[in-house]
């Protein structure tokens, strides 16, 4: 056992050396498999590509991965990407394919059979290809078999077993599906577990060169708007006569909209209606499962007008609304392959939407009169309840702005107590300390510091200016107090005179990053505040480095609740200047983020 983990580590390290050169010089394989985010358990479609010198390197990452995951049934884990993501097996056949190595980047497109989805590829230089069956082994090669369809019409090998051999650096036997290279055509192959069909896979390779979409039929719905006595009418209100979906194609039946025909009889080249008669267009596809459209429309084919209507179509059949083709004037239908840009292999249809008949009805005056009278009558009607409607909004929407307003004086009047009061208290403590001097000082900036919250407190708005001067002024103060350590950063291109800001809006988150943050830490602590300009956004960060206050929270934490709760009503009366919040409080540091929204 030790001997063989030893050679493992020696292939393992010797393959993925050469698995460089052989991704340079050589070819590789693709395994089509599935990703799973182990948190949203969303599951997506992904390519998995191993070197063709280190084959092994499949099982080696199957093995190694067996453990960590539960193995589901028709699932096998490959490869961990990541602490979130198990990337696995479509089936326990671990099916590969080896493609030329001067295909860098090869479509794949599922392909559906039943319940399953088979990968596909386009071989553009009509290289071979060669299919394994890594999960075919020497213990259950008798429970498969596998077959080959030529464009999905001739069985060019019938079921049968699968040989095994030992190549491209693989350690042990695999199954071997073949070598195969069929230019201009389709080729299926097909591996199934004759003791359960739900074990099965298969590929599907595609050498053709024309893109061109074919088209099989076009078929018309006309627009029915309404239907009075059995007679259905247009949006023009013209009588629909005749069938009211027919095929294009069919002279007879389709009122005359097209005439001559190319592409065998189906591709319109003189297609002409009239606006508002056509419901939608609908396009059937000849089958396509390896080659996705593009469908766009272009009017007054001045490639102005462009537009895609449909991508990555893999569907028989595309429906065009008429809300593409409203206005009269000239179109033209594009619909090509995702794999080819060029004109030839694009499909061209032209239509014209000719101008919507004119109906003329003759109406006397005194006919007109019952109809014109109630019409005003009902549009004064509807213009008095507007009105009404309107004005008790205004007063409605008045009176919510004066409700959110007072409870915003309100909790400026709840603030600024607070403030005052733990002021006082760290005067107190110089007091109690016998720091006179610093006490005097303190209260001389203390009443300075009043002097502006209470000239400011009726005022639901500072400038950034007056609001920094007091948030400095507070922090001088309590700087003597804790010995701490701050800076102010401004954006040199805001104007701080100009731009206003709800006022005492940053004083509380600065309390407590002093009182629960760096009190303790006396010369070491540091606050970081920063005013910064994000498009018209005004971004404020205040940080330090001390403990956290949020898990004081419930003790010390009014002047953040009050903050809070005015946050709340300040984005009820600015609605589109928006307030937002954000506290991160770890144990390393606090830092609290308000972003102001179309502020500058």
């Amino acid at each position: 056992m030790k001997s063989k983990k030893i050679l493992m580590l020696i292939w393992f390290i010797c393959g993925y050396g050469c698995s460089k050169i052989s991704f340079a010089q050589g070819g590789y394989f693709l395994f089509n498999m599935e990703s799973t985010d182990r948190k949203s358990l969303i599951r997506s479609p992904v390519s998995y590509s191993v070197a063709d010198s280190s084959l092994y390197m499949v099982l080696y990452e199957a093995s190694k991965n067996k453990q960590d995951y539960v193995k589901e049934k028709n699932e096998t884990i490959i490869h961990n990407m990541g602490a979130n993501i198990n990337l696995a097996f479509n089936s326990p056949i671990m099916l590969g394919v080896k493609l030329d190595a001067s295909i860098s980047n090869p479509a794949s497109v599922p392909v559906k059979s039943l319940s399953k989805s088979y990968a596909s590829y386009v071989i553009s230089n009509s290289s071979a290809a060669e299919v394994v069956a890594m999960g075919v082994n020497k213990d259950n090669v008798g429970d498969y078999r596998y077959r080959v369809i030529e464009n999905d019409s001739v069985e060019i090998v019938p079921w049968s077993k699968i040989p095994l051999q030992m190549k491209y650096g693989a350690l042990q036997q695999y199954g071997f599906i073949g070598k195969y290279k069929s230019p201009g055509k389709q080729l299926l192959v097909e591996v199934q577990n004759i003791k359960d069909y739900s074990i099965r896979d298969g590929v599907l390779f595609d050498w053709r060169t024309s893109f061109k979409p074919v088209v099989t039929q076009i078929t018309i719905s006309m627009a029915t708007e309404r239907v009075i006595d059995g007679t259905a009418y247009n949006r023009s209100n013209v009588k629909i006569a005749g069938e009211a979906v027919f095929n294009l194609s069919n002279t007879k039946a389709n009122r005359g909209y097209a005439t001559k025909f190319t592409e065998n009889g189906i591709i319109p080249t003189d297609f002409k209606f009239p606006a508002d008669s056509i419901g939608s267009i609908r396009l059937d596809f000849k089958r396509h499962e390896t080659l996705p459209y593009i469908v766009r429309i272009v009017h007054n084919l001045d490639m102005v007008d462009d537009q895609q209507i449909g991508y990555y179509i893999l569907d028989d059949h595309f429906d065009i609304d008429s809300k593409y083709f409203k206005q009269p004037g000239r179109y033209e239908i594009l619909i090509q392959s995702t794999l080819s840009g060029k004109d030839e292999q694009c499909l061209h249809i032209p239509f014209e939407v000719k101008p919507p008949p004119l109906t003329q009805k003759k109406v006397s005056i005194k006919q007109l009169i019952p109809y014109t009278v109630a019409t005003l009558c009902g549009v004064a009607f509807l213009f008095l309840l507007y009105r009404r409607q309107s004005r008790a909004k205004i007063r409605r929407v008045a009176q919510e702005k004066q409700v959110v307003g007072l409870k915003l004086r309100s909790i400026r009047a709840q603030l600024n107590p607070h403030f005052m009061f733990n002021a006082l208290t760290s005067i107190q403590n110089l007091i109690n300390k016998n720091n006179i001097a610093g006490a005097n000082y303190y209260l001389s900036k203390f009443a300075g510091l009043t002097r502006q919250v209470l000239d400011s407190s009726n005022d639901d708005v500072l400038s950034l200016e007056d609001e920094l001067k007091v948030l400095n002024n507070y922090l001088q103060m309590e700087q003597l107090r804790f010995n701490f350590q701050y800076n102010i950063t401004v954006d040199g291109q805001l104007n701080q005179a100009n731009i206003e800001i709800p006022a005492m809006l940053l004083q509380p988150f600065a309390e407590n990053a002093v009182k629960h943050g760096i009190s303790g830490l006396n010369d070491a602590g540091k606050i970081e505040i920063s005013i910064m300009a994000d498009g018209n956004n005004l971004v404020l960060t205040i940080t330090d480095n001390g403990a956290g206050f949020v898990k004081n929270a419930d003790a010390d934490g009014y002047g953040i609740k009050l903050t809070e709760e005015r946050v709340t009503l300040l984005n009820q009366i600015y609605k589109d200047q928006s307030v937002t919040l954000d506290i991160n409080a770890t144990p390393q540091g606090t830092t609290v983020t308000i972003r102001l929204l179309n502020w500058i």
